[in-house]
């Protein structure tokens, strides 16, 4: 069973972040653990475990006003 760190809320979350850091590994990130021969989604994975990677959940509030902003004015 993979242990999700304290800091991250969800599940889902996690997963969401993991594949996100995985992805920056692939596209030329260097990884912040040194483990020969991983995958870049386990290092992404160990990564979010030991609290290296830092993130920002974007709160409620600025979600909707990011809604409002993207949505054409009517006239």
């Amino acid at each position: 069973m993979i242990q999700i760190p304290d800091n991250v809320d969800s599940k889902y979350r996690f997963v969401i972040l993991s594949a996100l850091r995985a992805r920056q590994i692939q596209s030329g990130s260097l990884p912040l653990i040194k483990e020969p021969s991983h995958k870049a989604t386990q290092l992404a994975r160990k990564e979010l475990q030991q609290g290296l990677v830092k993130f920002r959940i974007p709160e409620l509030s600025e979600k909707k006003n990011n809604n409002n902003q993207e949505k054409p004015q009517e006239e």
